[in-house]
């Protein structure tokens, strides 16, 4: 959910001049390296289930990747995911019980904004934002096997309603120098939301405020000096921009829109972490003092009224400060995306001059994000349309996720030096994966009517190589629940599944400036799976091999396709499926999307070893929420369910293992998966062992709503054929 409170600004403020691009200079400037190709792996899909908008994504210490985002509050529910072997393949996280069959996905409270953060020693933090009116806070230390959740304020209770809150943790590593004035025990977690009366709230978290199991990070105290809530009604200026923490002095930063200009505000910890900020209340401004906020640019285009598109704040490991935005403007053209840095050396106040970083074939853009790296190195990514058009109307626009990497140069120290940065624009998505208009109205665009399926953001983050790894949703497929859109008027229910999507960087410079090494997305045969990976619980488990896949093959003559699925051991379907509490039957699915259409392969059998061979077209499941409906999960129909009956067959040795497996395949005639021809691509190609409890054609929207749908053991994926 996105519903960003406009602040009234006093007028001393907005009239703060532009800070000049002057920067101190110290030894010689490091020179720029040439560019160099930056491409990108398959695409992977997290989820080949549950779908969402605004995805997450967090890389811990270790290297652990872990993905999140709401499924709305009509579900109460968000999705939370770890993976197991790298960013290839995804789990659920849930706080109750094991996931299953019967309950994959932690029930309320939940449903809206999620975010995730980490300490130096990979424990990590999440939020949940729920029904608009409070918080649900998660912690885990082991990726996902075990975790604890509160609720905040305790009962749901004492605020007058939540909007957009996110993490910031304030751990520096051994050996990071401290210049802080806090004493208190680390990690210190803060997180700030949106409180729906007076504005922006910090809240922190450490031992000494949170010891029971679980915590730190589970319950919260307020952290901000002269506020929150107070009777001045004061609140710091910032809310909805997305947070940076220095981790050598504990500050925080939040960025802004304020009519036409970008300001900065900073929080700075007391012995206790409890924050001043700059527009802190003094004497002579009893309610808060906006004219100490830092101007980050002016001549902003914000005259669209618009409630989407954040600010976003990050930090590189100089301490050069980077904050992008966009321009919400009723000119198309306006609407591109900026970036400026400042540095440690001036305090954060000397600001370069804004650089557009966005540029054709991008024409529009909306949600833009940054992430920092090494000195002065920074990916920025947003949605760019092929058409200059408002990105609110139906004007046949194709979106695509773009990344510029900015390369400033810095002095020996790493501190940005004043100079204009390396720009490098690249397009990350194979094909379009959005059509058509995109709501920027926020919770608001149900009244218009508008398509809100990829909700407010999408997230570029980096992996320890410094490689970019971008999440985001593709609605390409255009799935919609039968009967829901009668004569195709989209009034309330909006096709377009968002197929949670992972793009990883292949080649080019990393933000350490090192080259990066990945896979090519280039059409492959196959690809093969570890051993002993299908586990259940799906995180910290023990192995079902009648579940473990060990590759995937997917070919075509132009006349038929044939799927190939080895999997470990197939010769017991009775303790395959008892291994999984809640199954009735396994399903064996490989899915691929050619053109705008997710297809799909599948084996499906029960303990009583009764197997049936079908494949056909993908299906969704409508939910709604405050902000109209979208489908929610994809299913893989069985025959007279919606799937057509292929030839299949299953193949083991006298003595299966993952060393010598059990082969399954499938032949179908080109006309049950979108009639391919021997040049066609079948991209982003997965094979998936789920456990159910009932077939995926029976599934319903009462089904869907209590999350009693496949879960997932064990897959490949992905990789693209021809």
């Amino acid at each position: 959910m996105f519903m960003r409170k406009q602040r009234v600004i006093l007028a001393c403020a907005l009239a703060c001049a532009l800070v000049a691009a002057v920067f101190l200079v110290g030894p010689r400037p490091r020179p720029v390296q040439a560019a160099q190709a930056i491409t990108f792996e398959t695409p992977r899909v997290v989820d080949p289930i549950h779908t969402n908008g605004e995805p997450d994504i967090g890389i811990d210490p270790q290297g652990r990747v872990f993905v999140s985002g709401p499924t709305g509050t009509g579900t109460q529910r968000s999705t939370w995911f770890g993976s197991v072997d790298g960013g290839h393949t995804f789990r659920v996280i849930s706080p109750g019980p094991p996931p299953s069959p019967l309950a994959g996905i932690e029930d309320p409270p939940g449903g809206g904004d999620t975010d995730i953060a980490f300490d130096h020693t990979g424990k990590q933090y999440f939020s949940d934002l729920y029904a608009l009116a409070c918080l649900r806070t998660a912690t885990t230390a082991d990726g996902g096997a075990t975790v604890a959740q509160s609720i905040y304020p305790a009962g749901c209770a004492g605020i007058p309603g939540a909007d957009r809150q996110w993490l910031a943790v304030y751990d520096p590593p051994p050996g990071t120098p401290n210049q802080s004035a806090y004493t208190g025990p680390r990690p210190l977690i803060y997180m700030e939301y949106n409180d729906v009366v007076y504005g922006g709230e910090w809240v922190k978290s450490n031992a000494d405020t949170d010891p029971q199991p679980g915590g730190p990070g589970l319950n919260f105290v307020n952290a901000t000096n002269g506020g929150p809530g107070t009777a001045t009604g004061y609140a710091p200026f910032g809310a909805d921009g997305y947070p940076a923490i220095d981790q050598v002095t504990g500050d925080v930063f939040q960025a802004n829109y304020s009519g036409s200009n970008i300001l900065l505000n900073i929080g700075t910890p007391d012995a206790s972490g409890n924050l001043t900020f700059l527009d802190a209340p003094n004497a002579s401004n009893p309610s808060g003092d906006p004219s100490k906020l830092i101007t980050v640019a002016t001549g902003v285009p914000t005259d669209a009224g618009e409630a989407a598109n954040f600010v976003v704040a990050s930090m590189d490991s100089g301490r050069n400060l980077f904050v992008t935005w966009v321009g919400d403007s009723i000119n198309p053209a306006l609407r591109q995306t900026w970036v400026s840095v400042a540095s440690a050396a001036g305090g954060w106040r000397q600001w370069s001059a804004p650089v557009q970083v966005s540029a054709a074939p991008s024409q529009v853009s909306v949600f833009p994000w940054v992430k920092a790296g090494g000195p002065g190195r920074a990916d920025i990514v947003w949605y760019g349309s092929n058409i200059s058009a408002d990105p609110s109307s139906d004007s046949n626009q194709a979106w695509d996720v773009y990344m510029t990497q900015v390369v400033y140069p810095v002095n020996g120290s790493g501190t940005v030096n004043g100079a204009g940065p390396r720009v490098q624009q690249e397009k990350v998505t194979p094909h379009p994966m959005h059509y058509n208009s995109i709501c920027l109205q926020g919770t608001a665009c149900i009244e218009q009517q508008g398509n809100r399926n990829l909700a407010d953001f999408f997230v570029v983050t980096i992996d320890a190589q410094g490689a970019a790894e971008i999440v985001y949703d593709d609605t390409s497929n255009g799935l919609v629940q039968p009967d829901f859109t009668p004569d195709n008027q989209q009034l309330v229910d909006h096709a377009g599944a968002g197929v949670i999507t992972v793009a990883r960087q292949a080649t080019g410079a990393g933000l350490f400036g090192n080259n990066i090494t990945g896979t090519s997305n280039a059409p492959a045969s196959g690809l093969s799976d570890t051993a002993d990976d299908a586990l259940y619980p799906v995180i910290g488990g023990s192995n079902v091999p009648g579940m473990d896949v060990i590759g995937s093959t997917l070919s075509t003559n132009g006349t038929s396709v044939t799927v190939t699925m080895k999997v470990a051991d197939l010769s017991n379907p009775a303790a395959t499926v008892a291994a999984v509490p809640g199954a009735t039957n396994v399903q064996y699915v490989t899915r691929w999307q050619m053109g705008n259409t997710i297809y799909y392969a599948a084996m499906e059998t029960t303990a009583a070893n009764t197997p049936i061979f079908y494949a056909g077209r993908a299906q969704s499941i409508d939910l709604c929420s405050v902000s109209a409906c979208f489908p929610h999960v994809i299913t893989y129909p069985e025959p007279g369910l919606g799937g057509s009956i292929v030839s299949g067959s299953v193949a083991c040795p006298p003595a299966p293992s993952a060393a010598n497996p059990c082969t399954i395949t499938l032949t179908m005639v080109g006309s049950v998966v979108g009639s391919p021809s021997a040049s066609s691509l079948f991209e982003e190609v997965g094979t998936y062992a789920l456990a159910s409890s009932l077939q995926e054609g029976a599934e319903t929207n009462a089904t869907a709503q209590s999350d009693t749908v496949p879960l997932e053991i064990d897959g490949v994926c992905c990789y693209n054929a021809q």
